[in-house]
């Protein structure tokens, strides 16, 4: 692998033309968007298919706690393969690592399509998952290795608008489908899209560096493997737990003892992870990168910044519909102007880390993206309106798109270019189970808002609902806060490590 670091954006050189010049060629771009559009379709159904879970439980008939699968399993299968990417880098050409992907989501999207029962769309679901851990550090690995030096923040701009507009887009996009069609047509309509993104990535993807002779090991993966069940089922069943806890159900309290035990459980595989692959040759993920403290700051604040916009994307549509008694459609559609916002600003963004350095647009969403939190925690209430909702939305989406992508770029940048892989590996994993996370903890504010209250549909309960929504955004605008003083600190310590 040592070999790799001449060929690395480091110095912003490969034996490809296109990098060796600061010219993007035409089939990088291409390269770029036939990964982009299977990440974008992957990440888009995270949040899409919790406004059909209604839909999906009366025709399955099946409750919440079994429908939630289809996201929770997706998202499992999701962070699980995503930690392989730097190996099959290592070990695979780039267009055989694309063949992989785009079979496994094509197969789940078909599978979805004719899904003729709960546990065939499950299983198309994971498929897909595994489809998208493959998808997304592919495309980021293809930006890093093969970009021109003065190019990348807007490459990565552009990649990272996968990540922050899918999900948001994704509630819009389910609220259109449960109105107008039935829900099976969305994995059509999907399929037709990832057959253009198959054709277009055999032909333009290029392998820029040598493969070389990686090993896996499975205890690696196992230790992975339990690690991350652990932690999602920990979640799932913490949440539950604290919900029955907020309703003065019996034995409530000793139903902490089981995510408690798996959270334990997770931890310490993780532990042993890390031992291991600290001793091996050949580990799965070199966690070396963490070395780097301008690296761990930025890979925190990432890690906050998503979870964020993932539990809006679930507190959004669900308190609308719930409290202010909005249709899915309308519930979907206040989120589009935040969603639009962070696709034309993501590039820009990009461009601006490029021409003035990655402080100056992180500096500006310092102050743009906790002020739309600030106003949606403190302004938001029962005779507010949806309105003001969708504006604090799009004030918090223009802050995070100016500094999502240039937090993943700038911590990258801090580390040696061969662990490039490694570190993408680390942040796209991380930011599948902030996902997780930021969707159970909205979950739990408003289960334990309606907690005690009379049922969906009556005054009591919309009241109960939006009490959770403002205690949700409330918890939102910390971590934000928290999101960007982690990315202040890394500042602090590149400031640093440059003196040095």
């Amino acid at each position: 692998m040592s070999g790799h670091g001449k060929e690395s954006v480091g110095n912003g050189r490969t034996d490809m033309e296109q990098h060796s010049s600061e010219h993007v060629s035409t089939n990088l771009l291409l390269a770029i968007l036939a990964t982009g559009i299977m990440a974008f379709i992957g990440i888009l159904t995270e949040t899409m298919m919790n406004v059909l879970f209604p839909e999906l439980m009366t025709e399955f008939h099946i409750d919440t706690s079994t429908v939630q699968w289809l996201t929770t399993g997706y998202l499992l299968v999701v962070s699980l393969v995503t930690p392989l990417s730097s190996y099959l880098k290592r070990k695979l050409p780039l267009r055989r690592i694309f063949l992989i992907a785009i079979s496994l989501c094509v197969v789940g999207c078909v599978m979805a399509a004719w899904s003729l029962n709960f546990p065939m769309l499950l299983l198309a679901r994971i498929l897909q998952g595994a489809g998208t851990g493959v998808a997304l550090p592919l495309m980021f690995n293809i930006i890093l290795e093969q970009s021109p030096k003065s190019k990348i923040g807007t490459l990565m701009g552009v990649g990272n608008l996968v990540c922050a507009v899918a999900p948001a887009l994704g509630p819009t996009v389910g609220g259109i489908v449960g109105t107008f069609m039935p829900w099976r047509w969305i994995f059509v309509l999907l399929l037709m899209f990832l057959i253009a993104s198959g054709l277009l990535g055999m032909k333009t993807i290029r392998q820029a560096t040598p493969n070389v002779d990686a090993h896996l090991n499975p205890l690696h993966v196992l230790c992975l493997i339990v690690a991350f069940i652990s932690f999602i089922f920990a979640l799932e069943q913490g949440g539950a737990a604290i919900t029955a806890i907020s309703k003065n159900l019996p034995g409530a309290m000793s139903q902490l003892t089981r995510p408690i035990a798996l959270l334990v459980v997770s931890v310490v595989a993780l532990i042993v992870f890390a031992r291991w692959s600290s001793r091996s040759f050949s580990p799965l993920v070199r966690l070396g990168v963490l070395r780097s403290t301008t690296f761990r700051w930025h890979l925190l604040a990432y890690v906050l910044l998503q979870s964020v916009t993932i539990g809006f994307g679930y507190m959004i549509p669900n308190s609308c519909q719930l409290g202010y008694g909005t249709t899915p459609l309308l519930a979907g559609v206040l989120v589009l102007p935040g969603a639009l916002l962070g696709a034309a600003v993501a590039p820009i963004s990009g461009s601006l880390l490029d021409r003035y350095g990655a402080m100056r647009p992180i500096s500006i969403a310092m102050v743009i993206a906790p002020l739309g939190t600030v106003l949606m925690a403190t302004l938001v209430g029962p005779t507010t309106g949806v309105v003001l909702i969708s504006g604090c939305y799009f004030l918090y989406m223009l802050g995070f798109s100016m500094c999502f992508a240039n937090t993943m770029t700038s911590g990258l940048s801090g580390i040696a270019p061969q662990l490039r892989a490694d570190g993408n590996a680390l942040f796209s994993t991380f930011q599948q189970l902030s996902g997780a996370v930021g969707t159970t903890v909205m979950s739990v504010f408003l289960g334990v808002a309606q907690a005690g209250s009379d049922e969906t549909g009556t005054s009591s309960f919309a009241a109960a609902t939006l009490k959770g929504a403002h205690w949700g955004y409330v918890a939102l605008m910390i971590v934000v806060i928290a999101a960007m003083l982690a990315n202040i600190r890394a500042f602090v310590a590149a400031h640093k490590e440059n003196r040095a």
